[in-house]
């Protein structure tokens, strides 16, 4: 795994969505941007779900220079027209802050 040094720049709203066995599943994304001595500095959207990786981003402050520890996951499967397609997602198994020390930190890596 890797991580990246990065200002969180915008905090979404909690989502539900109902999965295949009716249960709910909450996801929240996160825009952070990276690489800011850049030109064109570099974004990406965090999407964390599952209560764990949602308590994580519910300590981030907009503004605030946090490490993040990425994972990576892709997943593939057939839409109701029986076309294969995929999806791939980012989320942060641990946040470290780089300016306060007061913060929650999991050492879980999912």
């Amino acid at each position: 795994m890797e991580f990246v040094d990065a200002v969180v720049l915008r905090i979404f709203d909690t989502t539900t969505r109902t999965t295949k066995t009716w249960e709910d599943f909450r996801t929240r994304k996160v825009l952070i941007e990276f690489n800011s001595e850049k030109d064109y500095p570099d974004r990406i959207v965090l999407e964390q779900g599952w209560d764990k990786k949602l308590e994580l981003v519910s300590h981030l402050q907009e503004g605030k220079r946090y490490r993040f520890h990425l994972w990576y996951r892709a997943n593939e499967w057939t839409d109701k027209e029986w076309r294969d397609t995929a999806f791939w997602s980012i989320s942060a198994w641990r946040i470290e802050p780089l300016e306060d020390d007061n913060w929650y930190q999991s050492d879980l890596p999912f």
